[in-house]
């Protein structure tokens, strides 16, 4: 008995950590994409990405659920047991957005390394994201599994850092906090216009449900989904929280910043941890680009798969390699910024309402459905 706890709680935990780990990516690490949804709107702040989260990890946990029941464990699978019977209509919704993910994800990854080696190194912007689209292109057609590995293992050292710099800029920017907090600072901006900002952004994270449903066969109970639902709020929502506040204590000039996180690094008057931080996040956004790129060679070279001219496999995922980064290093002219806030959020209004949405009400209907059949039936009901 014990041991069956131990084991579910193992298992929720682990994938909680999967969603924290796709949720703090470069362009979280940045801070870029707290400050345009959550900071600029003053102290609500505070307490907004906790609802946010609470609303993903809703949606999250009941397409767990519905994961595990209908033992669908990739988007196209899912995406049809979640429309279903109108699955010819809506199932595209997914497809659509994991190219939008692959698009903006990368485009970030390259927009965010270009905009650090001009504010860490000088490199004129535009070289900068050229030269990382080359090194990208490298990576990915040469890269060995040992240099996967070692960009796989950058969530865990961005996430230390990111703490330590949580800590510390909570401290330097303590007394500022205090005074949005007291005097209700809003930036000129209504609750109203934070709180659809922040759908938004629940739109657009929503899309992180695909690499979660791909590894969640481990999932075996409904209790597991609710733990899972559990730890991922807390993980996500604090971490979230923490940034959002100690970016709010460099605030007003924070708003302006295209790296944020960075410029919060540069206050500290601690020269070592700004180093840290640039290293940590370069790599950290190399390895993004790198993964994602790597999502769409798998995603697309069956595509191409007995095609005259590309016969070799190792043809195929050049080709995809490069076109994928062309286009998304040609996206990454128009800035972190402008991606963060206009691509990501294209991308959140599909995400709410064809995704968010229809799990949270579709799911739960389909998730109660399911439980009462199988009470019906005697079976197990997955608690």
């Amino acid at each position: 008995m014990d041991y069956q706890k131990t084991g579910s709680v193992g298992i929720a935990f682990s994938m909680a950590a999967v969603w924290f780990a796709t949720h703090c990516g470069g362009g979280f690490a940045t801070g870029n994409q707290e400050v345009n949804y959550f900071v600029k709107y003053g102290w609500f702040a505070a307490f907004l990405p906790l609802i946010a989260m609470i609303l993903l990890g809703w949606g999250h946990r009941n397409a767990l659920v519905l994961a595990k029941d209908f033992q669908t464990y990739n988007y196209k699978s899912y995406g049809d047991a979640l429309f279903h019977p109108y699955e010819k209509y809506f199932s595209v919704v997914f497809e659509f957005g994991f190219i939008m993910l692959i698009a903006c994800g990368v485009s970030t990854s390259i927009a965010g390394a270009g905009a650090l080696l001009k504010s860490s190194l000088g490199i004129p912007y535009g070289t900068g994201i050229v030269l990382i689209g080359m090194i990208l292109l490298i990576l990915t057609i040469f890269g060995s599994k040992l240099i996967i590995k070692v960009l796989n293992l950058k969530t865990y050292f961005l996430i230390v850092t990111l703490f330590l710099l949580c800590a510390l800029g909570l401290n330097a920017g303590a007394f500022n906090f205090q005074q949005v907090l007291v005097t209700q600072e809003t930036f000129g901006k209504s609750f109203g216009e934070a709180v659809w900002t922040m759908l938004i952004y629940v739109g657009f994270q929503s899309f992180t449900v695909l690499p979660i449903i791909s590894v969640s066969h481990q999932i075996k109970t409904t209790k597991e989904c609710n733990m899972f639902m559990l730890f991922g709020m807390l993980l996500n929502g604090v971490f979230l929280a923490l940034i959002c506040i100690m970016l709010l204590g460099f605030s007003p000039e924070i708003l302006d910043q295209t790296l944020p996180v960075y410029f919060v690094s540069s206050q500290l008057g601690l020269p070592w941890l700004k180093i840290l931080y640039s290293i940590i996040l370069f790599v950290a956004l190399l390895g993004t680009a790198v993964s994602l790129v790597f999502s769409t060679v798998a995603r697309f070279e069956p595509v191409l798969t007995g095609k005259a001219m590309f016969n070799s496999l190792r043809t195929r995922r050049i080709v995809i390699s490069f076109l994928t980064l062309a286009i998304c290093t040609g996206i990454s002219i128009f800035g972190l910024t402008n991606i963060v806030i206009k691509g990501y959020g294209s991308v959140g209004y599909i995400g709410l309402f064809f995704v968010l949405l229809p799990e949270i009400v579709i799911g739960t209907i389909k998730i109660r459905k399911n439980a009462k059949q199988r009470r019906e039936q005697g079976l197990e009901t997955g608690v």
